[in-house]
């Protein structure tokens, strides 16, 4: 398997910055290596949880790995954010197309020349009353029409057409939710059919070893 070398650009006075990863071949190829989890969940990998989050994150009946879903349909997945461990649900809501036009206040220039943005709509909910607030939904990306992953934007900052934003204050409760957009893109000829979700939480935190070696996928 070969991945392109990704490529960090800061893009404006306001912070913004972007990786870009070329595809991959295969679904274990999926998560581009210059990818991590948004900060809290990063500060939170070596944080133990307490024992109630333990007892919530043990409730919770996962979605076996490398499932395949359709548009639509809910994977529950184990989830930590600073001492608090427990469980999401992730739903693929819808894909939208954009246009190139659409990535210029994104300012990656040749890079992403002839690609097409897509935005992908998902609901994020709490499925274990698990303290999740201002936490974000970490790493997905966009699947073309073959399976394989399309090149992956992050963006740090706000971006119109796509806001992943985070849970909030209120993501405390079971039932909770809240929506996210995840931008990906198609190179010339291609389109995103499908999206793929690997975090970093998903591969680590379920009690099975081998869990997360394979993401779940929507198309």
């Amino acid at each position: 398997m070969r991945t392109a070398m990704p490529v960090v650009l800061a893009v404006s006075a306001t912070a913004m910055a972007f990786a870009l990863s070329g595809c991959s071949s295969s679904s274990e190829g999926s998560t581009p290596a210059i990818a991590t989890p948004p900060a809290s969940s990063a500060a939170a990998s070596s944080a133990a949880p307490s024992s109630s989050s333990a007892a919530a994150s043990s409730a919770a009946e996962y979605t076996k790995q490398g499932t395949k879903l359709k548009i639509g349909e809910k994977a529950v997945v184990p989830f930590k954010s600073q001492k608090n461990a427990g469980a999401i649900g992730v739903t693929v809501t819808g894909i939208d197309k954009g246009a190139e036009a659409d990535l210029a206040p994104l300012k990656l220039g040749d890079r992403a020349k002839g690609m097409t943005p897509y935005y992908i709509q998902v609901k994020v909910t709490n499925e274990t009353g698990s303290d999740f607030s201002y936490s974000s939904l970490g790493l997905m990306n966009g699947l073309l029409a073959d399976g394989t992953s399309g090149p992956h934007v992050t963006v740090i900052g706000k971006f119109e057409k796509c806001d992943s934003g985070n849970s909030g204050k209120a993501f405390t409760t079971k039932g909770a939710s809240y929506d996210s957009c995840v931008l990906a893109l198609a190179p010339a000829g291609a389109e995103v059919k499908g999206a793929s979700y690997s975090a970093s939480t998903y591969r680590d935190l379920a009690p099975e070893t081998d869990y997360g070696k394979d993401a779940v996928t929507w198309q």
